[in-house]
């Protein structure tokens, strides 16, 4: 099930309001400039502009010390549901503010209704399909990777996702995936134009009903397929099937895995071979949906008591996502893998990325320009280690980011382009 303010209030009201959920723990920071991990917070310089901040609002509305207005809303949406507050707060506690967050949204959602650019994503999901506004199918670019609609009795199904099958200028990096598992040996099967939209925008808004909806739809499909295994090309997919999807129903032990991951053990086992020599200095970004976001949910069912009259303890111990098992080792070794590569860090990075500002819908909420500064802001920070290029493994990221660098002389690329290129397709 998913969490409501009420279920979350014996943990989130632990918050001692310390503000560390604005900025990375501090012995990480090496630059000032660098040295927040909240984007709302950075962008609009409020406490009610941060977890912390949203968490207060939440407990406020639950205590009917406050009720929602339009301003309420506003700051409410305007968060990138990153997770960044969310890792930087359980560096020394086991508060849940992305959890709060989502209950927060839907609460929102519930009383108010979303902002107005939010509705028609949900349109486009009812009516489409999917969230993405376009008319194309989502098997339009089977055709170009030689590959059929069908299972053919493969226990693995690729899963494209919507933005790699539906947008034209990400629809040849799918295929160049689907190439590289072929000639990596892959056996698998796609859903093609009966793939379901796995929802997690929905879930973004707060529209937990239409979520619902759609990862069940997804869950019976995948089961009815007979595979064991999805191979998610999108990391959104990869986030809503292993972390939000098991609260609604149950995929029944099927392995959830990134195609980074696959395209990693395919190297490992040398069953591609990057040989071509790529001359170019890159900064890795750590997408939100493939880092941090992405643990496996774990169902507690424990109770919370007191020792001695005082210390709260959990049992059985209550299962916290601190990040660290996040996706963050294959992307970067299929990165060394590649002849040529100089591979630089940024300094916010692995859980404590910061977020490209694609995340949470804030441009179709009507705060464009908040993600444009974001991803601005990113691209300097690539600047700043010396960066040419900078390397992602989602589609939402290397879109956004593509847009923060105009005219600034960076370089964005998938990985899963720059591969093929090494491989030689």
């Amino acid at each position: 099930m998913h969490k409501t303010i009420e279920n979350l209030m014996p943990i989130n009201t632990k918050c001692v309001r310390c503000s560390l959920c604005k900025f990375p723990p501090l012995t990480t920071v090496e630059h000032a400039d660098f040295s927040m991990i909240c984007p709302s917070y950075r962008e609009y310089k409020f406490h009610s502009h941060s977890g912390g901040g949203r968490n207060i609002i939440a407990i406020a509305l639950k205590h009917n010390r406050a009720s929602l207005s339009p301003a309420a809303r506003d700051a409410i949406y305007q968060c990138t549901l990153c997770g960044g507050c969310d890792m930087t707060c359980k560096y020394s506690s086991d508060i849940e503010l992305v959890e709060m967050m989502y209950a927060l949204r839907a609460e929102t959602f519930r009383q108010m209704g979303p902002p107005e650019g939010l509705k028609e994503v949900l349109h486009g999901i009812e009516k489409d399909g999917h969230p993405l506004g376009v008319k194309s199918g989502k098997g339009e670019w089977l055709k170009e990777a030689g590959l059929e609609e069908s299972m053919n009795g493969h226990q693995t199904v690729l899963l494209s996702g919507d933005r790699y099958a539906l947008l034209p200028d990400k629809r040849k990096t799918l295929v160049r995936l689907a190439n590289l598992l072929k000639k990596g040996g892959v056996e698998f099967g796609v859903f093609g134009a009966h793939e379901p939209t796995t929802g997690r925008m929905a879930l973004d808004i707060g529209d937990e009903e239409t979520f619902d909806r759609c990862a069940r739809k997804v869950a019976e499909i995948i089961r009815r397929s007979g595979a064991n295994k999805v191979i998610c090309a999108d990391p959104e997919d990869y986030n809503a099937l292993r972390a939000h999807v098991p609260k609604v129903t149950n995929l029944n032990g099927v392995e959830i895995v990134s195609a980074v991951e696959i395209l990693n053990e395919l190297i490992k086992k040398k069953k591609i071979k990057p040989v071509k020599s790529i001359s170019r200095k890159v900064a890795y970004h750590d997408p939100c949906n493939l880092g941090r976001l992405s643990e496996t949910y774990k169902p507690w069912n424990g109770k919370r008591k007191k020792i001695m009259g005082q210390l709260e303890v959990y049992d059985p111990p209550r299962p916290v996502n601190r990040g660290t098992n996040g996706c963050y080792d294959p992307p970067r070794k299929i990165l060394k893998a590649v002849p040529g590569l100089q591979i630089i860090d940024f300094p916010r990075r692995r859980e404590y990325a910061y977020c490209c500002g694609g995340n949470g819908l804030l441009k179709s909420a009507g705060f464009g320009d908040f993600v444009q500064k974001t991803a601005a802001h990113r691209v300097s920070e690539a600047r700043y280690v010396g960066a040419d290029t900078i390397v992602t493994a989602c589609p939402g990221c290397s879109s956004n980011l593509s847009k923060g660098s105009d005219g600034n002389g960076m370089t964005i690329v998938d990985i899963i382009d720059l591969l093929a290129e090494s491989v030689g397709i």
